[in-house]
């Protein structure tokens, strides 16, 4: 029989807590869950009022794995959900991770976490922030991602926006700014204008086209992930890699001091420290005061 969780004063049966779910480190799925429930207190403020989309991965990195937007079956009456539009017209619902409870039922699900720009309470397609995913075609590393970060802060700034980095928990980075409500067409237009710079100013190493024979040793700054349909990683996510991996904030220290593949590398057993260090670096993503207008 699997043991039964009360969180919040939800009952969650919890399967397979001795399953190996990353055989490159024997992670189990139990510290999965402990991982998950020990950081909700920085994870859920930047899951709340953002329509997920989950990767899921039930035996580890190596088995199946598929992504859906749609409520899993058997999905809780308890978990909350949101209506939204799709294409031609057409709406569906999707999960809303508002509270410890809703995440460890997520958890149990073992899953990668990825958000929109947007949050239901403004509206479908109204962002709250901006992305860009910089992504390295081998032989480059996140070396030379950090590389391209480093030129778009500066870019960024000279526009008014605070650039906050994070890893992706695979082999790039994700840099965030705080936005006010702003129609996330615009925000993808401005955002691919800003890659379009970066590959004119670091020719041969910054690219905004992703066509995939001209990626080979270049960055690939993925302004896409702006638009209203597509998610993003969430902060603190563990990813479906060999190993447990996770997409971590990042000090700009550290970033101007990455000269090696593998040195902004975060697992899960990592991130208690870090928080105890640094707290939580993209804070500023949440605070409204923080947020700015998006240059015209």
């Amino acid at each position: 029989m699997s043991p039964i969780a009360e969180v919040e004063g939800r009952r969650i049966a919890l399967r397979n807590l001795d399953k190996i779910i990353y055989p490159a480190t024997g992670t189990t799925k139990g510290e999965l869950l402990h991982y998950l429930a020990s950081t909700g207190a920085v994870l859920l403020p930047h899951l709340r009022g953002r329509p997920l989309a989950f990767l899921r991965y039930p035996d580890g990195p190596d088995g199946e794995k598929f992504f859906t937007k749609n409520p899993p079956p058997g999905t809780p009456a308890w978990v909350k959900t949101a209506e939204v539009p799709r294409h031609e017209g057409e709406t569906a619902r999707q999960v809303l991770i508002e509270d410890l409870a809703s995440l460890m039922w997520a958890a149990n699900l073992v899953v990668e976490l990825h958000t929109p720009m947007w949050r239901e309470a403004d509206g479908y397609g109204v962002a709250d922030r901006l992305v860009l995913d910089l992504d390295p075609g081998e032989p480059a590393t996140v070396v030379e991602c950090c590389a391209v970060a480093v030129w778009l802060r500066g870019r960024l700034a000279d526009d008014g926006l605070r650039a906050l980095p994070k890893t992706s928990g695979s082999k790039g980075i994700h840099l965030l700014a705080p936005l006010r409500p702003t129609d996330s067409a615009a925000t993808t237009a401005y955002a691919k204008r800003i890659a379009l710079e970066a590959e004119r100013a670091l020719p041969g190493l910054a690219l905004h086209r992703m066509k995939r024979s001209l990626r080979p040793g270049k960055v690939f700054v993925d302004f896409s992930q702006n638009a209203a349909a597509k998610t993003t990683a969430a902060p603190y996510t563990p990813r479906a890699r060999s190993e447990p991996a996770v997409s971590t904030p990042v000090t700009w220290d550290e970033i101007e001091g990455c000269d090696r593949p593998g040195q902004l590398g975060f697992r899960i057993e990592d991130i208690p420290a870090r928080l105890a260090r640094h707290g939580d670096l993209l804070a500023p993503l949440l605070d409204p005061d923080d947020a700015v207008a998006l240059p015209e």
